[in-house]
């Protein structure tokens, strides 16, 4: 889905709960793939209560192919962690991982 389409799609589900409840949180959901786990937080930033939803599928990257149980382990806590770092800062979106 190109990232334009699903901008509109969120901002319509966004108008549409909001329709009916100013609190609630409105969860957005990165593109599965190769995608920039940032690319809606130009979204995010003009809503209220925004989560962007990321999801790491280490089962469909080869690179864990060959991969002890630890050596997946030490690189989900090196790694991610890092990721969700440079993701994270003070004022911007709640971020929920997904498995």
């Amino acid at each position: 889905v190109a990232l334009d389409t699903l901008t509109r799609y969120y901002r319509d589900a966004y108008d549409a709960v909001r329709k009916h409840s100013s609190t609630a949180y409105v969860i957005l959901s990165n593109r599965l793939g190769p995608a920039d786990h940032s690319e809606l937080f130009a979204l995010a930033s003009v809503l209220t209560k925004p989560v962007i939803d990321v999801h790491y599928y280490n089962l469909f990257s080869t690179i864990f192919t060959n991969m002890t149980v630890q050596q997946h382990i030490d690189y989900v806590k090196t790694n991610r962690t890092a990721e969700l770092a440079s993701i994270t800062s003070p004022n911007g979106p709640k971020i929920f991982v997904g498995t």
